[in-house]
Formats: C-alpha cells, sequence, structure tokens
C-alpha cells in the first residue's frame, strides 16, 4: 500500500477535510507512520492469558485475545466474553507495540509485555486474578 493508498483511508475513516487533513498528511510523526503502517498491518496483536485463578468472566490459561496491529479487538478471534477490568491495562501494551510498529521497530522488544486485572483477588478482597502475555504475531 502505497502513501497516497493509505491518506485515502484515513481521510475516509477519520472524516478528515481541509486543514484537518493537511495537519495529518503535513506532518513529520504522520510521515513516519504512513512509511511504517504497511508492515505494521501484517501483524495481530496476541494476549494470552498466562494465569488464571478466580475470573468470574471465566478466562483460562491459553486463551487469546486478539487485536488488530492498530489496536482494535476482533472480535471474531477471541473469546466471547471478556472482563472489562482487563481492558484498561491491555491498552498500555497495546499502545507499546503499536508505537513500536508505526516507528519501524520490531514490535517484539516490549520489555514488560505482561500485566493482569485490576482484581486483587479474594485474600486482598477481590474474587481473583488474570494475568496475560502480549506479543505481536505475523498474520
Amino acid at each position: 500500500m502505497d502513501k497516497d493508498a493509505l491518506t485515502e483511508i484515513i481521510k475516509n475513516r477519520l472524516a478528515l477535510e481541509g486543514e484537518e487533513l493537511a495537519a495529518v498528511i503535513e506532518n513529520p510523526k504522520y510521515q513516519r507512520l504512513f512509511e511504517n503502517a504497511a508492515k505494521g498491518s501484517k501483524y495481530r496483536l496476541v494476549a494470552e492469558v498466562v494465569g488464571s485463578k478466580g475470573c468470574h468472566s471465566g478466562h483460562v490459561v491459553g486463551q487469546q485475545i486478539i487485536f488488530d496491529s492498530a489496536g482494535n479487538l476482533l472480535i471474531q478471534e477471541s473469546p466471547e466474553r471478556i472482563c472489562a477490568f482487563l481492558f484498561p491495562n491491555l491498552t498500555v501494551l497495546i499502545n507499546a507495540f503499536f508505537e513500536n510498529l508505526m516507528n519501524g521497530r520490531d514490535p517484539n522488544e516490549v520489555m514488560f509485555n505482561r500485566t493482569g486485572c485490576f482484581d486483587v483477588g479474594p485474600m486482598c478482597g477481590g474474587w481473583g486474578h488474570v494475568q496475560v502475555e502480549m506479543r505481536a504475531k505475523e498474520r
């Protein structure tokens, strides 16, 4: 995909025109994004459950929550139920992977690629706890 095709997609998806579109097209950081977006689009971000105890939503070890490289949850490739209390911390990891992709770096260079839900478990007044590990995987 070339820069013009990507610009057209962004223009249409974000409904940008005039000065707003020009602000994106002329910004050097977006130029870098345009250069790397096509390469980055070959990845999926996979948050795999690596620990689960007492999860009310039913997350189990080995379960995978799948996002595209732009951070969109792919609902047809993910579990039917995903706990909302897991999402805030997943967002932090998705952003780290996205930054690497859009800057042309290896997305899997994220050093701290594990997180968990906000639930603290029954010993601290909660239900349980889930941990996930995120990685970028080529499609």
